[in-house]
């Protein structure tokens, strides 16, 4: 009986040693109306997995960031998520994927990344 609870403990042990630690994600709300997106600027390190939660409060809209093939559709009070692993450092814009009015072209924003602190 003993030897069973030491093997169960051992096999227990294993299982905590090998398993992959939980990877973090960074959740950032994001709201898009009439031609801005708040927060408009957005900043993350590079290797974090990132979570966009984006909601459309007037009417239908979208997101784009060209460099990471990232294009969404953003359905005006529903979420929509949009999950990506950062990149290498740098300033990347987002857009409005979807014809919004007038001001469409000035709905922009920026995905700053910057590099992971150094242990």
């Amino acid at each position: 009986m003993k030897r069973m609870a030491v093997v169960l403990t051992g096999l227990c042990l294993a299982a905590v040693l090998v398993a992959p630690a939980e990877e973090t994600v960074q959740e950032i709300r994001v709201s898009a109306k009439k031609y801005e997106f708040t927060p408009s600027e957005i900043r993350v390190q590079t290797g974090q997995r990132v979570r966009l939660i984006l909601t459309a409060e007037d009417r239908t809209h979208g997101i784009e960031i060209k460099e990471l093939k990232i294009k969404e559709k953003i359905l005006k009070g529903k979420e929509t998520v949009v999950e990506f692993l950062a990149p290498a450092p740098g300033t990347y814009e987002f857009k409005c994927a979807s014809f919004c009015g007038f001001g469409h072209g000035r709905m922009k924003g920026r995905l700053i990344v910057e590099p992971a602190p150094q242990p």
